[in-house]
């Protein structure tokens, strides 16, 4: 029992049981640290408030968004190619196990070409929105076999699978890590001993420590959300391997010591655990302080540090236990096959530094101070918050990336969205006219290459939905109102004109001699009625008496041929009575006259006779003409009623057409006057009609021509319907606006266009119908500039409190301020200094000008609390040479001298387990290598010189306190010690 005890059986076999719980009960590292280790942004920050609104506007979906990347390196893609790339969008809409939420494609519409279609035709870009809970990985899978097209390079990128790459590359990178770091270690733990036991035992405890720590630390992000990075692995083996490796080499250096003076192997190895057991704790507790302060960062990703604090805790208990078996059990076998069991040997460099600035301390001081001063005060400070520049271009998603960079706007890799959220639907005509205002006015700003939104979805305005254009039509309708506002004029004045000239006047006049002789003609048609029915009774009359007459004829005929004989025989007698009365003057002309009377009667009577057959024949005809017409009298009289009926009905209409008439001349002279009203009003409505043309085209050309205005028929109307379900949630409350920047989304550049436009979108919203509405700024850039806002504002209080920490660490371990405060300062420099070396490095070797955003913040923790090792290994060989060496230069010197091989060796074995970073392709991890290298060489530099000037210029005095309390205290412990030297005086 108590050799078990001595050989430290139990450590062995708790630390043997903890591997193997920890082997069982390892989760699933990779996709750990893809579910919880991406960086995490605080909530209350706007591009997380985007998000939240983005799942409100997708209907309560976590989505992201993939970009499939059609090239043709040869030229432009063909028509054929296009219908191919058509082919492949539909098979992805089409897959259920993609689960799309939407596909926009360049041939959906003219919008969507124009902004996912490159100008030079050789590129063309499908997005693919997807659920977000599902993995990235076989998402793009997935859909790079489904995209594959003839003659055309495909690719498949986007954030989430950028940082997914990125957490494969830096797996394959930490797998390089361990096997570089182990193998370097393995071969300068070989030289240094000479052993090649002590390397195995090295990396076994080292190893355990990780394991176990490693196990911890992810189950607690597995169960409790402790804070995990994509680094917090491979920080943990190169920290853990590094300064455990340099404990160990304390531990067993002090071992071999004991052996060699004569210890047993139990014995010398509890007087290793005592003493050098006590520099390690004293340093790792600094380091363990380093880094369990980053546990009050607020920045997640800071504060994922806090797990490489578990691991140093348990490192520092696997090494003062473990060890401690090994150290008993084997004894002096540890160094096998090296029976040289001296101390290292003593380390010149630092000698002479310490030495030189012992003696020359301005000088050496001065030289320091010149030689920071560039290094300070030179240099960008800018850093690079592109995630996508930590891939190797071999990487299918950086090599979508790239191809997107070379053909479209940089930004267009990483769109910025501008989300609205309201309580009442957007979908309005005021609404709609505040979201076109706001996506011109960021289309104005600084840096943007297009604004796309409800109101523009093509990127660019539809000018039939704006003032200018909606006043043009009015302003060529107007145009064509006065042209015939003057044609009816022309024709108003045409018809007034000859209505004047119609002479009306007459035609009344005439119509009114019509009326007048429509009257006659009744009153006529009366009396032809009664005149036809006196008539009839005269036909009657005469066809009676013509009877009565043709009868008489005979009578007549033979009474005149009796008055013609009668007239003959009076014709001779008067003759003869003539001849008789010859003698007779005053007879004889009055029978001379009663001669010729006789003979004219009986001339007539001659006549009438001759006359009399056809008088008697007339007669015999009228006879029966009257007999004809006393048949037809009762037609004529009807007719003559009809006649008089009908003369009555025209006097009738006749009368009201004159009456007519009369008012139509009313009515014709009142038109006139309105025709010459109407063309003075006319007149007065083409020149208000110029009035408001011109006033129309004046405000055309003012800035109200840019003014929204959308009908609420056309907002409703079929072809509006896409861009809203575009543009806008299903219930119309949240719209977003697409905004493309010039710059590379990822740069501090696009980030600063963000702050710029956030703020611009706030004030450009207050005074409108928007103005409680919630805004936020959603995409890489937003995402960021408040990295960017986190990362820098928490750096610096993250700075502060690790090196309070540390401070307090170091007046603890050193019990002197100034001491602390001095080591504190060297190391602060040595970063900053390390820091700009590392930026002209990064720049002449890498290509790359500027650090990534996470290089400062690793790099000062892993140099600082690493560093500070070194500075605790000086000054407690200074505080144990105390009762030695009373004068505290020769003091400091000692120190130098004897720990400097130490340092040398711990800075060689730690800059190379860092240097195993570098094949890992991943600049985070080269940048802070080189860091932390250059930091490493600076330390190894400049402690000699720093501490021994500090110690000359702080004590002036040769015996200082500590040397005056070692004394006492040995004077305590050797009381005869004392009375001998009394004796002897």
């Amino acid at each position: 029992m108590q050799k078990f005890k001595e050989k430290h059986m139990l450590s062995l076999i708790i630390w043997v049981g903890l591997v193997i719980v920890a082997l069982f009960a390892l989760p699933n590292i990779p996709q750990l640290v893809r579910d919880k280790g991406s960086v995490q942004i605080p909530s209350s920050l706007q591009s997380q408030v985007a998000n939240k609104i983005q799942k409100k506007y997708e209907g309560g979906k976590n989505v992201r968004t993939l970009i499939a990347v059609f090239n043709n390196k040869h030229g432009q893609i063909s028509d054929q190619q296009s219908l191919q790339i058509q082919d492949a969008t539909n098979a992805i809409k089409n897959d259920p196990e993609l689960h799309i939420v939407s596909v926009t494609a360049p041939s959906d519409n003219a919008a969507s070409k124009q902004q996912l279609q490159s100008k030079d035709n050789t590129t063309q870009m499908v997005m693919i929105t997807l659920p977000s809970k599902y993995k990235v990985r076989g998402q793009t899978d997935k859909i790079l076999s489904k995209i594959k097209t003839s003659g055309l390079r495909t690719y498949v990128t986007g954030t989430d699978i950028l940082n997914d790459d990125f957490s494969t590359v830096t797996e394959e990178g930490l797998k390089k890590t361990e096997i570089i770091a182990a193998i370097f270690i393995f071969i300068v733990l070989i030289i240094v001993f000479r052993s090649f036991l002590i390397p195995v035992i090295s990396l076994l405890t080292v190893g355990v420590s990780f394991l176990v720590s490693l196990s911890l630390v992810t189950n607690l992000a597995e169960r409790m959300n402790f804070p995990i990075s994509n680094f917090t692995q491979i920080f943990l083996v190169v920290v853990l391997f590094g300064i455990g490796t340099d404990y160990n080499i304390l531990l067993y250096d002090r071992f071999k010591e004991e052996i060699k003076n004569g210890a047993a192997a139990t014995a010398a190895a509890k007087a290793a655990q005592r003493h050098a057991g006590r520099t390690i704790l004293y340093s790792g507790s600094s380091v363990l302080i380093g880094f369990a302060a980053l546990g009050l960062a607020k920045f997640s990703f800071y504060r994922s540090g806090v797990a490489v604090a578990v691991g140093v805790a348990i490192l520092l208990l696997v090494l003062l236990t473990l060890n401690m078996f090994f150290m008993s059990t084997l004894g002096s076998k540890l160094f096998w096959p090296s029976k040289d069991l001296s101390a290292h040997d003593r380390s010149f460099l630092w000698n002479f530094l310490s030495k030189f600035t012992l003696s020359h301390t301005f000088i050496m001081v001065g030289i320091l101070v010149l030689a920071a001063l560039p290094l300070l005060f030179v240099g960008n400070q800018k850093l690079n918050f592109n995630n996508a520049d930590e891939l190797p271009n071999s990487i299918q998603s950086k090599a979508g990336y790239n191809v997107i960079q070379d053909h479209y706007p940089a930004g267009m890799s990483g769109p910025t969205t501008v989300y609205i959220q309201n309580k009442k639907p957007l979908n309005t005509q005021e609404h709609l006219a505040e979201i076109d205002q706001l996506t011109g006015y960021l289309n104005s700003e600084p840096g943007v290459k297009s604004v796309a939104s409800v109101t523009r979805p093509g990127g660019t305005k539809i000018s039939q939905l704006y003032l200018r254009s909606q006043v043009k039509s009015l302003t060529d309708g107007l145009n064509q109102t006065s042209k015939g506002i003057k044609k009816v004029q022309k024709g108003l004045k045409s018809a007034n004109e000859k209505l004047a000239n119609s002479g009306t006047s007459e035609s009344i006049a005439q119509v009114q001699q019509l009326a007048d002789g429509a009257s006659k003609l009744e009153s006529g048609a009366q009396q032809l009625s009664q005149g036809v029915a006196t008539y009839t009774s005269g036909v009657s009359s005469l066809a009676s008496g013509s009877q009565q007459l043709s009868s008489s004829t005979s009578n007549l005929q033979s009474g005149v041929g009796r008055l013609a004989s009668g007239s003959q025989r009076l014709n001779t007698g008067i003759s003869q009575l003539r001849s008789q009365t010859a003698r007779m003057k005053a007879l004889r002309s009055r029978m001379s006259a009663l001669s010729s009377g006789s003979r004219q009667l009986s001339s007539g009577l001659g006549r009438l006779n001759s006359q009399v057959s056809p008088f008697s024949s007339g007669l015999s005809r009228i006879s029966s003409g009257a007999s004809r017409l006393n048949a037809n009298s009762a037609s004529l009289v009807s007719g003559a009623k009809s006649v008089a009926s009908g003369s009555s009905t025209v006097n009738t209409g006749v009368q009201t057409l004159n009456s007519k008439m009369k008012e139509l001349q009313s009515q014709m002279q009142e038109l006139q006057t309105g025709l010459t009203s109407a063309n003075a009003g006319l007149d007065q409505v083409n020149n208000g009609t110029d009035t408001v043309n011109k006033y129309l085209k004046e405000m055309q050309k003012s800035y109200l021509g840019n003014t929204f205005y959308m009908p609420a028929e056309s907002i409703k109307s079929a072809s509006f319907t896409p861009s809203l379900d575009a543009f806008m949630s299903k219930d119309r409350k949240i719209t977003k606006i697409t905004v493309i920047l010039n710059s590379d989304p990822s740069t501090t550049e696009s980030a600063n266009r963000i702050r710029t436009i956030t703020r611009d979108v706030q004030a450009k919203m207050k005074n409108t119908s928007l103005s409680n509405a919630k805004v936020a700024v959603g995409g890489q850039s937003s995402q960021t500039a408040d990295l960017q806002k986190t990362a820098n504002g928490d750096f610096i209080r993250t700075v502060a409190i690790m090196l309070v920490g540390i401070g307090l660490a170091l007046m603890v371990v050193t019990r002197s301020l100034v001491q602390a405060i001095t080591i504190i300062g060297t190391l602060s420099i040595t970063y900053l200094g390390s820091l700009q070396i590392t930026r002209w490095l990064s720049g002449y070797l890498l290509f790359q000008n500027m650090l990534t955003w996470n290089t400062p913040f690793f790099s000062f923790i892993m140099l600082v609390a690493l560093g500070v090792d070194y500075s605790i290994f000086l000054m407690m060989r200074y505080r144990g040479d105390a009762g030695a060496i009373p004068d505290v230069r020769r003091r400091i010197l000692n120190s130098a001298t004897i720990i400097g091989t130490v340092v040398i060796s711990a800075a060689i074995i730690l800059g190379g387990t860092f240097a195993a970073l570098i094949p890992s392709n991943v600049l985070t991890l080269i940048q802070v290598a080189m860091t932390v290298i250059v930091g490493l060489i600076i330390l190894v530099l400049t402690l000699p010189i720093i501490m021994s000037a500090m110690v000359k210029w702080t004590y002036p005095y040769v015996n200082d306190k500590m040397y005056q309390k070692s004394v006492a205290e040995k004077e305590k412990a050797h009381p005869t010690r004392r009375a001998k030297n009394q004796d002897n005086e």
